[in-house]
Formats: C-alpha cells, structure tokens, sequence
C-alpha cells in the first residue's frame, strides 16, 4: 500500500512546479537520505554499524524507496514557506534582542575592520612597490614617465626578481580591492553577514544610474518585462534559493549528526561531512546572490521604458531627465502623497497602447 503512494506523491511535487521540485525536494532528499543512513547504522542507539547500513542498502525494498519519497515530500513542503525567513536569517535580519544587537555590532565591525585592513595593506605595498621600483630606474638611467615601456626589461633584472613577489601581492589585494563595490555596500548600510552585504550592495546599485530603486520597481517590472528576460530572473533567483535551502539543510544534518554521534568518541567526526557541506553552500549562496543581483540590474536595464510606458509617464529625452522624473516617480511609488508626476496617456492604436515596441525619443 505505501509504494501505491509514491506515484501520486511524485505527482504532487511536479504539479507544484518546477520550482518546488528544484529548490525544494532536492536540498530534502539530501536531508531524509542522511536520516535514513544514520538510523540504518543504528548512530541513534550507539556507535554507527557500517555493515547494517551496508546490509540495509542491499535490501532496501520498494516500500522504503516509498517512504523516502514521502518524508522528501514532507519536509520539502514543511521548508517551502520558510525559504523567505531562512533567507532572512542568512542575510543577518537577527532581531532587536540584547543578544541580536550585540551579535550585529560584532559581525558588522568585522567587515569594516576587514575592508580597512586591506585598505591599508594595498597602500602599504604600494609605497614599498614603487619605492623599489624607484630604485631600480634609478640604476639603469631610466625616466620614471617611460617605465611602462621598459616592463619586462625591468622584471627580468636580478632586482626586478626581488620585487616581482611584492608586485604579485599587490596586484592581488588590488583585484580584492576591486570586488567590494560589488561585495559591501557603504559603510553604514554594511550587513553582518557575507550574504546579507551582496544582496544588500545589489539592492542599492541596481539602477542606481537612472535613479530606479530596485527594491519599489521590481514587482512592476516582473509584469511588464519580456518572458525571456523574467525567465533569466526566474533561473537565477532559483539558483540562489536552492543554495540557501542546501545551506539550511545542511546545517539541519550537522546539528543532528552532532546529537546521535556526541557519545560515540571519534565517530563525532563524521560531523565535519555535513559541516564542510554548509560552509560550501553558504558560499554559492554568496555567489548566486550576486549573480541574481546582477540579473536584477540587467531586467531594469532592458525594460525601464516599458516600466514608464506602463505607469504612462513620459519618456525621458536624456539621462539627466530620466534621473529627475525618476525620483518623483520613487516617491510616489513610496507611498508618498505630496510626489507629482507628469502622466502622458497613449492614444488609441499608438505603440503605447502594445501595437508595437516603442522607442525612447533620446540617448539612455
């Protein structure tokens, strides 16, 4: 009777949507199957028996097959609703609490320590750089102003070899350097989390040039923008939240690792499995963040005009109007009554109207 449910329990998961079955069921499985292995170990009443869980993998009969695909099915369905909090919670929202508050002093601190301290080391590379580099001119009769065109003449020197790890380290801390635009917003908009300051560096930067707020335009935009581009969104968005649910279920097999194995001596290190997999997950979730970002900003790129058109504002003529109009627009997105915006209505059988793709009358 229990394998009679598989099939209208898959069902029910493909009915949902691709999504669900994505983001959902995939993290879960995980999460079940590492149930399953620890209790056919027999990990819950002492140490783990590998040749049980070897035997139970050799016998293991379409009713279990069953009963994973239902406890898949519940917890995935159980996680769904939470993805928004458990997202939350990465991103560093950890509440106003006396611990949370001081957590969130810690955890922020240490970011902008960080960001200084590479500041700082960058620079203090740069002076030994080009104080070496100075020196090294100086030797061979070169002009500072033509060094560039004596580059590798200079690295091949017997002093050009002393400086060239000193140069590697430089150029490294430059290219660091040049992430944190993309990685930290500004200093008093910093997140205490990794997470948290990508989506956060995103939300602020993401049409920042037109005066767009991303955060009041992308619901509007999601409706108007064109199926391939908001399929593109869609991907990327799905991407993060996967990585996210891994994290968080990863975690979850952490935590219960750690309780069936905290008396069995070495076998606790069986733990380090599901930890090293959160630490990985929580990157790609840093990395799927920026990409979905990153995406964000692209959708506004392409379809800010149909977003004017369909909110009939005027469409600007230049940039410097775009910025202007776009930040009553904001306000009045923002619920703020006192804003005014200039409306245009279409004609009757004019492009506005969806008879064709309108074009800006102006450079973007």
């Amino acid at each position: 009777m229990t394998s009679s449910i598989a099939g209208p329990a898959l069902s029910v998961g493909s009915r949902v949507g691709r999504y669900f079955g994505l983001v959902s069921m995939v993290p879960s499985l995980f999460l079940v199957l590492w149930a399953a292995a620890l209790h056919a170990s027999h990990a819950w009443r002492g140490q783990p028996d590998f040749q049980a869980l070897k035997d139970w993998l050799e016998t293991i009969s379409v009713r279990n097959i069953a009963w994973i695909v239902l406890a898949t099915l519940a917890v995935g369905l159980f996680l769904h609703p939470l993805q928004f909090a458990m997202t939350r919670l990465l991103e560093g929202y950890w509440g106003s609490s006396w611990p949370a508050r001081a957590a969130l002093r810690w955890r922020i601190g240490h970011h902008r320590r960080r960001e200084a301290r590479l500041v700082n080391r960058r620079q203090v590379l740069g002076r030994r750089w080009q104080a070496g580099l100075d020196k090294i001119l100086a030797r061979r009769g070169i002009d500072p102003a033509d060094a560039a065109d004596h580059r590798d003449e200079l690295f091949r020197s017997r002093m050009g070899d002393r400086f060239s790890g000193l140069y590697a380290a430089k150029e490294s801390l430059r290219a660091a350097l040049r992430t944190f635009p993309a990685a930290y917003p500004a200093r008093d908009r910093i997140m205490p989390t990794r997470l948290g300051n990508a989506l956060r560096s995103g939300e602020d930067t993401a049409g920042r040039q037109y005066g767009i707020d991303a955060i009041l335009t992308a619901p509007h935009l999601v409706l108007v923008a064109e199926e391939s581009h908001v399929r593109y969104l869609r991907d990327s968005r799905q991407q993060f939240d996967t990585a996210v649910r891994l994290c968080v279920v990863s975690f979850l097999a952490f935590l219960m690792t750690v309780a069936t194995l905290t008396t069995d001596g070495w076998w606790l290190f069986l733990a380090l499995a599901p930890c090293a997999l959160t630490s990985i997950a929580y990157r790609a979730s840093v990395a799927s963040a920026t990409d979905y970002m990153v995406a964000v900003a692209t959708v506004i790129d392409l379809n800010r005009f149909k977003l004017y058109e369909s909110l009939h504002v005027a469409l600007p003529r230049n940039t410097v109007e775009e910025r202007w109009n776009n930040k009553k627009l904001m306000a009045l997105l923002d619920q703020q009554r006192d804003s005014s915006v200039r409306y245009e209505h279409p004609a009757a059988g004019t492009p506005g109207t969806g008879d064709a793709t309108p074009t800006p009358p102006g450079t973007p």
